[in-house]
């Protein structure tokens, strides 16, 4: 075949899932960035890039229709999964081939493709916009199928996964120092102008509805996403409900970062940028020299960062106001400290959490908080600890957002893998000092999960809290709704993902 129109969606969160406090105000940058790679490879391709978190189905399956894509990609997440479904079929009815890519595709590809005939590959890429070229030269007849990085297809010995080197080697730029190679570097400053105008102007107006009374009359022009480094810090000992699958550091050099920046100045008039590094804070000599670099006529964008209470200092705090962070979005997870050690590490403590919002405040730094309830051994006292530290966080005007949800175990995260793997659960408890609950329970695991690739929230909370968590789920619903409520009657924005609208009710 001859791939000439390549249609690129973000799946929109299913309809019975419950939104998070940012759902629809900032773009689905991948979409962009892989539009842009195929541009640039492949310049007679027609390349559109659309996010159905803010682009009602309907429209899409009208665009489908009417664009007639030969290629079909779609980003997937576990909370999308039902509308990417319907998307790949949609795609099969006007003869699309069908690539699955993103968190959901990577954690659960094979079961996708044994049970999802209209899907045709799975892109399990970290960095997908290389792969997802190399497929589009697949198919055209320049290269075989096995050279597409991290691909995964049927085969007629069973399903294979490619796995060969993300970025190809040309690609890698120098740099290194104190960063290693800067090899995002690679990744081109996305077009944003391959995305719809209309999708822009949407997120700009579900920002300043959701989040204008932030700015204290500041004009905001625009909003976008950025991604100019990777990873985290705790990339040995990672969070146990931590589902991204390669938390190793890499970075684009500060040279980069001001250039995307600028980019998304001129293209959509950007004034606000989520920078979806995994955590700017595991990095501090890396935003010291983004901060060192800025230009002198770049203005004054503002910046929404990823960050960690154990890792927040008074250095750290004063980058950011360097940098241009007005908010940062900070797992606390807990307000009991032998909770957050059992989920996060020994570095994690409430005394952290609490300094960590403390020295924002006082910079005048806005925080997106998140909490997880229902952790390996959470007792009704350990809930109540956060219970209160959710209210204090209210009572203090810590929290701009704040989201909270019971435990849900990613199988692409430890939680997720200890359901698949009791043996390893149980050496776990033993070492960490937690108990199985329902050792019979666990044991049903790996088969009710471990080949289907369609899983319910609500039940597999559900059986990770018979399990692990001392307090029922019930009572673990009971205490969101308690944060929530509280949060919202503050006026604090509120949200929980992964939880059904049946179970919380909708945001």
């Amino acid at each position: 075949m001859k791939v000439r129109n390549v249609l690129l969606v973000n799946a929109g969160s299913d309809a019975d899932i419950v939104s998070v406090a940012n759902d629809g105000t900032f773009p689905a940058l991948g979409v962009v960035s892989l539009a842009t790679v195929l541009r640039r490879d492949h310049p007679d391709v027609d390349v559109i890039a659309v996010d159905g978190q803010i682009t009602p189905m309907a429209e899409i399956e009208r665009l489908i229709a009417d664009f007639d894509p030969d290629v079909l990609g779609v980003g997937v997440l576990a909370t999308s999964y039902g509308n990417a479904l319907r998307l790949a079929e949609l795609g099969k009815e006007t003869g699309a081939v069908t690539v699955f890519g993103n968190d959901q595709a990577t954690a659960m590809g094979e079961q996708i493709l044994r049970h999802r005939e209209a899907v045709d590959y799975v892109c399990a890429a970290d960095v997908g916009e290389f792969s997802l070229s190399a497929l589009v030269s697949a198919l055209d007849g320049e290269r075989p199928i096995d050279t597409v990085p991290e691909l995964l297809h049927r085969t007629p010995d069973g399903i294979t996964h490619n796995r060969l080197p993300e970025i190809p080697a040309e690609e890698i730029k120098g740099g290194g120092g104190a960063f290693r190679t800067m090899v995002l570097d690679a990744i081109p400053v996305p077009d944003r102008t391959l995305m719809p105008d209309l999708n822009w102007s949407r997120y700009l107006d579900n920002y300043l509805n959701r989040y204008g009374e932030l700015h204290e009359g500041d004009t905001i022009t625009g909003v976008t996403t950025m991604n100019r480094a990777r990873g985290c810090a705790r990339v040995k000992s990672p969070c146990h409900f931590c589902g991204i699958m390669d938390l190793s550091l890499r970075f684009s050099s500060p040279e980069m970062f001001w250039h995307d920046v600028r980019a998304a100045q001129e293209q959509i008039s950007a004034s606000i940028f989520y920078e979806a590094f995994d955590s700017m804070s595991s990095s501090p000599r890396w935003v010291k020299a983004v901060v060192e670099a800025k230009p002198d006529d770049i203005g004054d964008p503002k910046f929404f960062v990823y960050t960690q209470a154990a890792e927040t200092t008074p250095r750290l705090v004063e980058l950011y106001e360097r940098l241009g962070v007005y908010r940062v979005n900070m797992g606390l997870e807990a307000g009991d400290t032998r909770m957050l050690q059992v989920l996060k590490g020994p570095r994690d403590s409430l005394e952290n959490n609490r300094r960590a919002c403390s020295l924002f405040k006082e910079a005048g730094i806005l925080i997106h908080g998140s909490l997880v309830l229902g952790g390996p051994g959470e007792t009704a006292e350990s809930l109540d600890n956060t219970v209160q530290f959710g209210r204090w966080l209210i009572d203090n005007e810590m929290m701009a957002s704040l989201e909270a949800q019971p435990l849900y175990p990613d199988f692409g995260a430890l939680t997720g893998k200890w359901l698949m793997n009791p043996d390893l659960a149980r050496r776990e408890a033993k070492e960490r000092g937690f108990e199985i609950l329902d050792e019979a329970l666990l044991d049903l695991m790996p088969t009710k999960y471990g080949s289907t690739d369609l899983v319910d929230f609500d039940e597999v909370s559900k059986d990770w809290c018979k399990i692990f968590s001392r307090v029922p789920w019930d009572e673990l619903i009971d205490a969101t709704h308690m944060i929530r409520s509280y949060a919202d009657r503050s006026g604090t924005v509120t949200g929980s993902g992964r939880m059904t609208q049946t179970t919380l009710g909708s945001s």
